[in-house]
């Protein structure tokens, strides 16, 4: 199962080129054995005129003393083009190839033709466009700091020496979405350095480039303060890309690059999964602070999709919007409230907004169930973090029914809100920050991912 959904995502190929999938980490006689069990694939392949096959095997590349690697000894025997890394190869969720590598090791994809010396290629197979030019911009001193390349983009770090974990980890972020990453290790990084890294590429790179913290702190008003220096938008991810278990199983050859998303501690532990998983910060103007756009997100499945992360539907009369610190939810023809909108991310508290309501009428009965479900989706990390909002004044019996609701589920509520009217979704990163909440835990549906 492992490698048929690994193998699912590869291709498809081009004309006269083909994977070849290995399942297993070791096979009796080294590159020979290999070659025995591959044998028939092979052979099929060079019939069918295959000139580039690609490895998909964790050390294909490999050599040790005299003996040949798999991918030699292949590209040798059966006289064809072979693609294979000396490392570890991982599969992304998008179904490209990727093969960490650190300065100086053997890591990376490396191409193979018969008669001639291997040349490295890259760790990402297809080679993304945006290659060149973080390449181009290279290792260099920034204002006290070091900028370099790494295999998600680029990652910008305070001058000095750096832990081994940290430098592993720089190396191990696998890219995503087919953007760049500009990866910041440290909080106190001003903006004026990022947006002279940024200011350095090509319009069409810094457009798709992402700013993305291993620090443990959310980077929206670094982003919009760099969006303010360039003049244009900025994309920030919410959070860290977390791997979960081992990339590559014991006794597997091929592993898994895909990673989730989370918030993480000061102590950079994995806290929560947020729901806006990317922003976009703009510049800001004449009158004011534009709104960050969230711009790749996640829900519960009972969240039936809109047109947008803020017109997910809720049952008949309601919906629910994605926020940058959690949810909202309210009346069909009402928007999130500035509160809600303008309240960051923090990685101790997941904001539950409702509202805002009338001034102490009954609400429409069909709430209630709709939150039942909503709150009956959600994973354990969250509800142990969630505090629930509510703009403007309940009656005592609705009162009561959110107590209820919120008891039964293991949330906080926090004092209401007062909140007049609607307002337009406001810049994330101001505006007030909510408590922390605690509270029992059980097991949740999984939440699928959507883009915009």
């Amino acid at each position: 199962m492992w490698l048929t959904r690994l193998a699912g995502r590869l291709g498809p190929t081009r004309p006269n080129e083909a994977f070849v999938v290995v399942g297993v980490s070791s096979v009796e006689g080294g590159a020979e054995g290999l070659g025995r069990l591959l044998a028939p694939v092979l052979e099929a392949s060079r019939d069918a005129r295959v000139r580039l096959l690609t490895l998909v095997m964790s050390e294909g590349a490999h050599e040790a003393g005299d003996s040949p690697s798999a991918a030699r000894l292949i590209s040798e025997r059966w006289g064809m083009d072979v693609l294979a890394t000396a490392g570890s190869a991982l599969v992304t969720a998008a179904g490209s190839l990727f093969a960490p590598g650190h300065p100086g090791g053997p890591g990376g994809w490396w191409h193979f033709s018969p008669g001639t010396a291997a040349r490295h290629v890259s760790v990402h197979l297809p080679v993304p466009d945006w290659e060149i030019a973080v390449r181009r911009v290279g290792r260099q001193a920034l204002a006290g700091h070091i900028v370099e390349p790494v295999p998600a983009g680029l990652a910008v770090r305070p001058a000095g020496p750096v832990s081994p974990a940290t430098h592993a980890r720089l190396h191990a972020v696998p890219p995503q979405d087919g953007r760049p990453q500009l990866i910041i290790t440290s909080p106190r990084t001003p903006a004026t350095v990022l947006a002279v890294v940024m200011g350095t590429l090509p319009e069409r790179v810094r457009g798709s480039l992402r700013l993305v913290s291993l620090a443990g702190q959310p980077m929206s008003r670094t982003a919009q303060e760099v969006s303010d220096l360039l003049g244009c938008e900025v994309g920030v991810a919410l959070g860290a890309p977390v791997m979960n278990g081992r990339a590559v199983p014991e006794g597997v050859s091929a592993g898994d690059a895909a990673v989730d998303q989370y918030l993480l501690d000061e102590e950079g532990r994995p806290a929560w999964r947020p729901f806006a998983l990317t922003l976009a910060h703009g510049p800001a103007t004449s009158g004011g602070g534009r709104p960050a756009r969230v711009t790749q997100w996640r829900v519960p499945a009972v969240l039936i999709a809109g047109t947008g992360p803020d017109a997910l539907s809720l049952g008949r009369d309601w919906k629910a919007a994605v926020t940058p610190s959690g949810l909202w939810v309210g009346p069909r023809d009402a928007a999130p409230p500035l509160l809600a909108t303008a309240r960051p991310a923090r990685a101790d508290t997941v904001a539950l907004d409702l509202g805002p309501w009338g001034s102490h009428r009954p609400l429409d009965a069909s709430l209630w169930p709709a939150l039942e479900r909503l709150f009956g989706q959600l994973e354990p990390e969250v509800c142990v973090r969630a505090v629930v909002h509510v703009h403007g004044d309940l009656d005592a019996r609705d009162g009561e029914r959110l107590h209820g609701l919120t008891v039964r589920h293991g949330l906080r509520c926090a004092d209401p809100v007062t909140s007049p009217r609607p307002e337009p979704a406001g810049r994330p990163g101001t505006g007030p920050e909510a408590a922390s909440g605690s509270g029992r835990s059980r097991q949740r549906t999984p939440l699928p991912a959507r883009s915009f």
